[in-house]
């Protein structure tokens, strides 16, 4: 009889060998068959339509874009999934850039499970549009995709509750200009977006959406640990600049935002100052009932970001429970909407730990609105507050090197003499930096998203 090991070699060795590498090139050809370099696929989509659990498609220079503007259009819609086992990967190819133009609702839409997106670019429309006639298009009733497209979405929204989507990784990836939200995660699970570059998103949208955002977490399962992690970015300029149709108001534009993993029913907009008016008469009767959410016990991690000169918060929450915000650096957020710039509001069970967070000029550090089990400490901030206050608590500027509105060309780590270096704690501190620098593992860590 055969062993156990063997069999289980045996196994591998299988799923290995059925497992195939696709290419996608700017002058490839959907006619090739996609199996080499030479052969490749010119569409993402041809691929999509091609993948198995387990397989590659490496992604070469080009441009990508369809003409397709229906309801949730995308240039690259990917909608089988992978396995535990056998995750599906998409990835530039070394040396390569390879850019994502939507012109339909997306750029990348993901409603499958078990995938990894890795050093792709998403570039939207921005500099085509015309803030007037996005706000004049707005006020119609049908929405047009022109003004609202989003970059990466992972979408739970069309599929049925026992198929969400779960297990996403978006790794080294660039979204910017994009009309609509930057990176959006809506009814899943198991998200992780880590090393991206996200900037003036969210501009031209009517549903007020930010650089990076969660919604409606759909538990896959009740497991201990991270099921959403949001480390390492770069974010910047996101704002809306039209106002969300529910509210007729201005609102979000965050640089990051984690929203509504509770149970209650209806909502306001994440700074609580409007009320989002519920759906009423033969209407909403008529409507079918949703399936109720299943309740999202898992844990967030946001930790190790920079986020800066957005249009609402550098970084919140919004009824969101069980969250870990660590080691990040937020500065002058809120010049569109005027929101505090790091926040936990009407929410349970969040740790704000060794951030460094400066104001605009007249902003505020944070606020405080119906939340409970709030850890706040370690934190460094130039203008004192008495919303949160921990005993390590610094009130100092923090002396960055070189602050540029691009803080991928600026140096927002820390000048010597500043007072939240080696001032830390190593209470849930992530091992490495925004860099991947080691922290220290002693005592004295530094706070912000760098260690010096």
């Amino acid at each position: 009889m055969m062993s156990i090991r063997f069999l289980i070699i045996l196994c591998l060795i299988s799923r290995s060998a059925f497992a195939q590498t696709w290419y996608v090139s700017g002058d490839g050809n959907d006619t090739n068959d996609g199996k080499t370099s030479r052969t490749a696929f010119r569409s993402l989509q041809k691929a999509a339509d091609r993948v198995q659990p387990g397989d590659v498609v490496w992604v070469g220079n080009g441009i990508y874009t369809n003409e397709d503007t229906g309801n949730g259009s995308a240039v690259l819609a990917i909608t089988r999934s992978g396995r535990a086992d056998a995750w599906i990967t998409w990835k530039a190819r070394p040396g390569h850039t390879p850019v994502v133009r939507p012109a339909g609702w997306n750029g990348i839409h993901i409603t499958g499970s078990y995938h990894v997106l890795d050093g792709l670019t998403v570039i939207g429309n921005n500099d085509s549009i015309v803030l007037l006639a996005a706000q004049e298009d707005a006020k119609k009733p049908k929405p047009n995709p022109f003004f609202n497209s989003n970059g990466i979405f992972v979408n739970g929204r069309p599929n049925l509750p026992d198929q969400k989507p779960h297990h996403v990784v978006i790794r080294n990836c660039t979204v910017g200009k994009c009309a609509g939200g930057g990176i959006v995660g809506i009814e899943m699970d198991y998200l992780t977006i880590e090393d991206c570059r996200v900037y003036d998103n969210a501009w031209f949208m009517r549903y007020g959406g930010s650089g990076i955002s969660t919604l409606n977490n759909w538990a896959y399962n009740d497991a201990p640990g991270y099921h959403i992690i949001i480390q390492r970015n770069y974010v910047w300029n996101n704002k809306t600049l039209v106002p969300w149709e529910k509210i007729g108001k201005l609102s979000d534009g965050n640089g990051i935002i984690l929203d509504v993993t509770d149970g209650e029913q209806g909502a306001t907009n994440p700074n609580a100052d409007a009320l989002v008016k519920a759906d009423s008469g033969q209407a909403a009767a008529a409507r079918p009932a949703k399936p109720k959410r299943p309740e999202w016990k898992g844990r967030a991690l946001v930790a190790n970001n920079i986020s800066v000169f957005n249009g609402g918060s550098g970084i919140h929450t919004f009824r969101t429970r069980h969250v870990d915000i660590i080691n990040n650096t937020t500065y002058h957020n809120g010049g569109i909407v005027g929101y505090q710039e790091l926040f936990p509001n009407r929410s349970e069970d969040v740790v704000i730990l060794n951030n460094v967070i400066v104001p605009r000029p007249g902003g505020k550090v944070t606020s405080n609105n119906r939340n409970n089990d709030i850890r706040w400490d370690y934190n460094l901030y130039p203008t004192a507050q008495d919303v949160f206050v921990g005993a390590n608590d610094i009130v100092a500027e923090p002396k960055f090197i070189n602050v540029q509105a691009d803080p991928t060309k600026g140096d927002f780590r820390l000048a010597r003499g500043s007072r939240a270096l080696h001032s830390g704690t190593n209470e849930l501190a992530p091992g490495t930096d925004i860099l991947g620098k080691s922290r220290s593992r002693s005592k004295g860590r530094d706070r912000g998203a760098f260690e010096q």
